[in-house]
C-alpha cells in the first residue's frame, strides 16, 4: 500500500474524529428520520417547593392578595419540534386535583426566542386551569410556562391542531437517547481502532 494512503492509519488522532463525526451523523439521521412535518413536543418539570411551613415555621407570604405558607413552582416546556409553522394554537394546562383550597397564584412564560416571539392570549382561566393561544410557532422555537401555586398537584397539558402531532418527552427517554450514542460512539471506535491495527500489521 502506499505511504501516502497509509498516513491516516498511523494519526491516532484520526480514528477518534472518524467516531466522532459518525456518532453525529448517526444521531441526526435519527432525529430527521422520525421527524414529524407538524409535530409539537413538551415536557414536564417536577415540582419544586420553595416555601413551606413544615420545614421554615409558621412564615406567610401574600401573592396577588392570597396568603400561602406553601409556596410551589411548577413549568412545561413546549416547542416545536417539526419542521413547519404552527399557528393559533391553544393549549390548556390542568392541575388534577379537587382541593378547594387550591390557587394558581403567578404564570410566567419564558420564550425562545426572547424578543419577536409572537402573541400570547390568556383565553380561558379557572381555579384548576389556564388556556392560552400562541400566534405562533416556528421550527425550533420554544415557550417555558412556570406556574406558582399553594399546593402540590400533577400538571398536565392538551393542545390540539390540525395533523398535529403532539409527542411527551420524559426526561428518561433523553437519558436513553444519550447512553445510545455513547454506546454506538463506543462500538464504531472500537471497530475503527481493529481495522487500523489489522491494517498496520498489513503494511509491515
Amino acid at each position: 500500500m502506499d505511504e501516502k494512503k497509509s498516513i491516516w492509519l498511523k494519526n491516532p488522532l484520526i480514528i477518534p474524529l472518524v467516531a466522532g463525526l459518525i456518532v453525529v451523523i448517526f444521531q441526526f439521521g435519527l432525529l430527521k428520520l422520525f421527524e414529524k412535518d407538524n409535530e409539537l413536543s413538551y415536557s414536564l418539570e417536577e415540582p419544586k417547593i420553595h416555601l413551606d411551613q413544615n420545614t421554615i415555621g409558621d412564615i406567610k407570604v401574600k401573592i396577588n392578595n392570597i396568603e400561602t405558607s406553601l409556596l410551589v413552582s411548577q413549568s412545561a416546556r413546549i416547542w416545536n419540534s417539526g419542521g413547519l409553522p404552527i399557528k393559533m394554537l391553544p393549549i390548556r394546562y390542568i392541575f388534577e386535583t379537587s382541593s378547594s383550597k387550591f390557587k394558581i397564584l403567578v404564570v410566567n412564560h419564558n420564550t425562545k426566542p426572547k424578543h419577536e416571539f409572537g402573541n400570547i392570549t390568556s383565553t380561558e382561566t379557572d381555579q384548576y386551569s389556564r388556556k392560552f393561544v400562541y400566534d405562533l410557532l416556528n421550527p425550533g422555537d420554544e415557550v417555558t410556562i412556570i406556574f406558582l401555586t399553594n399546593e402540590v398537584a400533577p400538571l398536565s397539558v392538551f393542545a390540539k391542531g390540525e395533523g398535529l402531532n403532539i409527542k411527551l418527552i420524559k426526561p428518561e427517554r433523553g437519558r436513553l437517547l444519550f447512553y445510545l450514542g455513547v454506546m454506538t460512539g463506543v462500538m464504531l471506535g472500537s471497530l475503527l481502532l481493529f481495522l487500523q491495527n489489522y491494517f498496520l500489521k498489513k503494511l509491515k
